[in-house]
């Protein structure tokens, strides 16, 4: 059965692509139309919005086809399968067929199919191969969204919240690895801080407690210190008392 883009897919190719009724030069040098649409545009040309969906769907069977196929026996996600159709559509069949995603992607190589996204991120810009900013964050955004699972699609879907999609420009990246990896570095991190502070809490507490009972202790010690004084005063008295009795001591 024939793989087809998904409905959060579409959105991400018209949202890089953009919408022209207008025949336009791309960088690349080709007359473009409506969404990214190439074939048969000549200058001059123009469509209606409804015409530019129909164009758009059609190009996505074809190019969801021949991304099908590249794929073969190879399982992909919806999530994978449409990044991989979006960089395709972007960089041409050909172009995607010898590329790097493909080839680890097909491996199983799901973290360096991830990253060999970003290598397609240059075209040729008056004569000479550069680094197109636009491109940057398009493999950004076809990145994050070959990483999302599924799952937190259906999720969103159902709490109706938008899927976030990207790692740079667009919307929200909640729910991509990267930004869930860095929540979890943050609640470790506030765990950590409450760890220490309940630490620092005790310390104190034990300190203070310590602190009274020196006190307490300097207190009886004052005491005892006091008592044994007079006892001795009194052992004195007594003594001196005694030796009167036996004339031992003259008297004034």
């Amino acid at each position: 059965m024939p793989r087809e883009v998904s409905a959060e897919g579409r959105a991400l190719i018209q949202q890089f692509e953009g919408l022209s009724l207008t025949a336009y030069l791309c960088p690349a040098g080709k007359w473009t139309i409506g969404y990214g649409h190439t074939e048969g545009v000549q200058a001059g040309d123009k469509v209606t919005k409804a015409r530019a969906d129909r164009m758009l769907a059609a190009d996505l069977v074809s190019y969801g086809n021949a991304v099908a196929d590249a794929i073969g026996d190879g399982e992909a996600s919806q999530h994978e399968f449409d990044a991989m159709v979006s960089l395709a559509f972007n960089v041409g069949i050909a172009g995607f067929k010898g590329s790097t995603v493909l080839r680890l992607h097909r491996q199983g190589d799901r973290q360096g199919a991830a990253r060999a996204f970003g290598m397609w991120n240059k075209a040729m810009v008056n004569g000479r191969l550069q680094e197109v900013p636009g491109l940057t964050r398009r493999r950004a955004a076809e990145t994050a969204f070959y990483l999302t699972p599924d799952q937190l699609a259906e999720s969103a879907a159902a709490s109706r919240h938008p899927m976030p999609q990207a790692v740079a420009p667009p919307p929200t990246a909640a729910s991509s690895k990267t930004v869930i990896a860095g929540g979890v570095g943050v609640a470790t991190a506030a765990a950590s801080v409450a760890d220490q502070a309940n630490q620092i809490t005790t310390t104190v507490t034990s300190i203070t407690q310590a602190t009274t009972s020196v006190h307490g202790l300097l207190k009886l010690g004052g005491l005892a210190v006091s008592v044994i004084a007079l006892a001795a005063v009194g052992y004195m008295l007594w003594r001196y008392i005694q030796k009167r009795r036996r004339g031992e001591v003259l008297s004034t």
